[in-house]
């Protein structure tokens, strides 16, 4: 099963009753998946830089003409 898209919880039936039972307005739930959805996206980002410059350390720590073994998983 796939995670549902903003759009499509915005549109879900079932979501929509759920909010007008918590008086949570649409609006409110638009802007706080965007809200989370940037910070998941900031995250990811900051996580893949970090990971970058871990791999370019360890590649540059390493002497001329070595040979990196990948480990078997």
């Amino acid at each position: 099963m796939r995670d549902m898209t903003i759009s499509e919880m915005l549109s879900d039936p079932l979501i929509r009753q759920l909010l007008r039972a918590d008086r949570v307005s649409l609006d409110f739930f638009a802007t706080l998946l965007r809200e989370a959805a940037a910070r998941v996206h900031a995250q990811a980002m900051k996580d893949v830089s970090t990971a970058a410059r871990s791999n370019d350390s360890e590649a540059s720590a390493q002497p001329h003409g070595t040979v990196l073994q990948a480990e078997a998983v």
